[in-house]
């Protein structure tokens, strides 16, 4: 009986812009309503996803600012999950190692010394919040999301 409830539908998928993966018209949708806001894409692990992918396909030699700041971003992701685990001057440095800011390092490291969890999840967030902005002023995210809207008119109607 079950199989003859999927027997006429089919699932229709359409190939990434980006080559990357192939998605469904309904995960287009989905994808394209986060664009309208940064922080929503940024929070969302498929979005963030494609939005790398879009980056790495448009890349030609060094990584643009939009994906240094989206190392960055997701770097502080997995240190804010990291609960149980001090933060030392080697977090700091990987953040640097991903060209942080020199201001944002040293309102870190600064956080990081007072051991404070609480205080240096603030600096995350507070660096994540610049990332953020930094990849909204970008014309990278413009671009992704022009590419999102053109995945979508190849969606059969």
């Amino acid at each position: 009986m079950a199989a003859s409830l999927y027997k006429d539908k089919t699932l229709q998928l359409i190939k990434c812009f980006c080559g990357c993966s192939d998605m469904s018209p309904a995960e287009v949708r989905r994808i394209y309503s986060l664009t309208n806001s940064v922080h929503e894409s940024l929070l969302d692990p498929q979005a963030t996803r494609l939005f790398r992918k879009f980056l790495e396909m448009k890349r030609s030699g060094d990584k643009t600012a939009a994906e240094q700041y989206l190392d960055i971003y997701e770097k502080c992701a997995e240190f804010l999950l990291e609960t149980q685990r001090t933060f030392t001057q080697d977090e700091v440095d990987e953040l640097v190692d991903l060209d942080l800011p020199y201001d944002l390092e040293q309102d870190l490291s600064r956080r990081m010394l007072s051991g404070n969890r609480t205080d240096i999840n603030s600096g995350l967030y507070r660096i994540q919040g610049k990332c953020r902005n930094e990849i909204e002023a970008s014309s990278d995210f413009a671009d992704f999301r022009n590419a999102i809207v053109d995945k979508m008119r190849r969606v059969p109607k």
